[in-house]
């Protein structure tokens, strides 16, 4: 190598300025000298050169050098001369060029590959697929900034649907026309081109969320012992509708019975089943539509009261004079359910068993009370739409039933009662704490509507722990979920445990019950996820439908310039701009100003 050669430095052309006893000083393209070692670079043309070779590639017969160095492997010096005619500076860097860059040749300085007809017949064919592509994408996003959409370009949607539903990480029509690469952005356009309309749902395949029914195969559970329970009545109290009964209550010979649905005598730890189950984590419940946690055959089985005879986890308690729990004592059973509404337990307060049944809810209640239970009453609605989505949007305010706060009391009873045992009996599951509130609380009341949302503020996030702990809100000094396992797989978890236990047999370690719940949770926040924006997006729905929409509004905060609304028919919250300044709890009656479903915002102004 001399000096002033043509040399090749990491892709780009180089000459050789001065040799060093150890290094070569080269200079670049951009005009900067380097030093380089001897084996940092490859010599393309011995010189003498006084400047670098253009990009531009002399006028050759490249194909007519491909032809005839067929089953070849030519140097580089070889290539120039057949190509372009001679071996100088500007054709030694051009031939190179040709390596990777062209159909015919591919390879490095060291081994030039000539490439066989066929290979090159696919790449250029390959090629020309490609331009074709290119040309139709061009005058596809020509027509979609005008607002055309083709038949034939439909297709090309795909992208924005899929980054819509984060199913991509960015859109390139969103990129092609210049706009903010967001799945809102994406949503705001498919609705503006017509390819969705305002009622299509995007949020549970956002949070990644399976929509179809599970199928998977159902397993026995360990055998295990069960109490005959037929003889006494057992109602499962719902709301209308309700598919999944897994709770049934019992009242006989002075004893209080609480029946769980035995979801592990079919979906028994560590199974295949087990997996499918925690990777749904629980029952996706949307206006439109229900995904089970499990299988429908599991649910006609499991369900109490759907077969004459359901198994079941019961919980009975003994009770003092004043309907206080003295002990409990659980076991799996056989129970004979009758399916009833809260409206129709409502009727029957008065009567045997529900009476009684009452009497020990109100006790436990006011034990909570006494032991710094936090009540909120918040605006509570309930969102159905017809035919899975296309039907009418109905939004009615959740029914306030005595039966239902008399379910509710006794669900945390054994929720209680099960995480005591757990804890005495040195059984790993998985509890539910609530740190405890900092600062002094509010006074509530609820004629106060602020008050409520302003304590809302001061209560912490419950945790998942293995070790236990008060759960403030509730006021219980240790909880877990063990009362919905056909629809959560914690709940279904700590009934597996109570199944191993009572079978004798070895339990999930403190480690298991960490790993399914970690497992678990994970899921579990996407589908509450789901299930929250799902609810805002049919809110919003209903009221770009109803433009003309008034209703009252109650001020229950401030933020900033403006107000806290929560407008009650819909239990939605907002913020208003007002031109005066009104107290909180002031009620206003408000239109519909304007309402934005991509972005679920809403907007209010107060009626003139």
């Amino acid at each position: 190598m001399k000096k002033d050669s043509l040399v090749l430095y990491k892709q780009v052309p180089a000459r050789v300025r001065e040799l060093l006893s150890d290094k070569i000083i080269i200079l670049l393209p951009d005009g900067k000298e380097k030093k380089v070692r001897s084996k940092d670079i490859q010599l393309l043309h011995p010189g003498p050169i006084s400047s670098l070779p253009d990009g531009a590639a002399p006028d050759g017969q490249i194909e007519e050098a491909w032809e005839l160095l067929q089953g070849e492997s030519p140097s580089l010096q070889e290539l120039a001369e057949l190509a372009f005619g001679e071996y100088s500076p500007q054709t030694a860097w051009s031939a190179f060029l040709l390596l990777n860059r062209t159909p015919w040749f591919r390879g490095s300085m060291e081994e030039i590959i000539v490439r066989t007809p066929e290979e090159v017949e696919a790449i250029q064919k390959e090629e020309s697929e490609k331009k074709a592509a290119d040309l139709r994408w061009a005058s596809f996003i020509e027509s979609l900034k005008k607002g055309i959409i083709a038949d034939d370009d439909r297709g090309f949607l795909t992208d924005l649907e899929q980054y819509c539903l984060q199913k991509s990480k960015k859109s390139r029509i969103l990129q092609n026309l210049g706009k903010q690469q967001s799945p809102e952005n994406a949503h705001r356009l498919l609705l503006q081109l017509n390819i969705w309309n305002l009622r299509r749902n995007p949020w549970p395949e956002r949070n990644q969320i399976p929509l179809t029914t599970p199928s998977f195969a159902l397993e026995e559970g360990p055998e295990v012992e069960r109490l005959d329970l037929t003889h006494m009545d057992a109602f499962a109290i719902d709301d209308v509708g309700n598919q999944d009964p897994d709770d049934a209550l019992s009242f006989h010979d002075g004893m209080l019975w609480v029946h769980i649905a035995d979801s592990s005598s079919l979906i028994p730890a560590g199974t295949e089943a087990d997996r499918e189950a925690r990777g749904r984590a629980a029952n996706l419940y949307l206006p439109e539509t229900t995904i089970p946690m499990l299988p429908p055959e599991a649910t006609a089985r499991l369900g109490l009261g759907l077969q004459e005879i359901s198994p079941a986890l019961s919980f009975g308690y003994t009770l003092d004079k004043e309907y206080n729990v003295t002990d409990c004592r659980i076991s799996f059973s056989r129970v004979r359910v009758t399916r009833m509404s809260y409206g129709e337990a409502e009727e029957k307060l008065e009567e045997e068993p529900f009476s009684s049944i009452m009497k020990v809810a109100k006790r436990f209640n006011s034990w909570r009370k006494e032991n710094g239970a936090l009540f909120l009453q918040l605006p509570e609605v309930k969102i159905r739409v017809g035919e899975e989505g296309s039907g009418e949007i109905m939004i009615s305010a959740l029914e306030e039933y005595q039966s239902r706060d008399m379910v509710a009391e006794m669900m945390m009873l054994t929720g209680f009662h099960t995480a005591r045992y757990a804890r005495d009996k040195g059984i790993p599951i998985p509890y539910v704490i609530q740190p405890a509130p900092e600062g002094d609380l509010p006074e509530t009341s609820p004629d106060d509507p602020a008050s409520m949302v302003q304590l809302r503020r001061f209560m912490k996030r419950s945790q998942t722990t293995t070790s236990g702990g008060p759960h403030s809100g509730m006021g219980l000094p240790v909880y877990t979920r063990a009362t919905s396992p056909l629809r959560r797989y914690s709940d279904l978890m700590v009934q597996q445990q109570l199944r191993l236990h009572m079978a004798g047999l070895p339990l999930l370690s403190e480690e298991d019950i960490l790993e399914g719940t970690a497992s678990c949770e994970s899921v579990t926040g996407r589908v509450t996820g789901s299930e929250r924006s799902s609810n805002l997006h049919w809110k919003l729905v209903y009221l770009a439908e109803h433009p003309d929409w008034e209703g009252e509004g109650i001020l229950v905060g401030r933020s900033d310039k403006q107000m806290v609304l929560q407008i009650p028919s819909l239990a939605l919250e907002t913020r208003i701009a007002l031109k005066e300044k009104l107290p909180l709890n002031s009620r206003l009656t408000v239109a519909l100003e304007r309402v934005d479903v991509p972005e679920q915002q809403v907007q209010f102004r107060v009626r003139d």
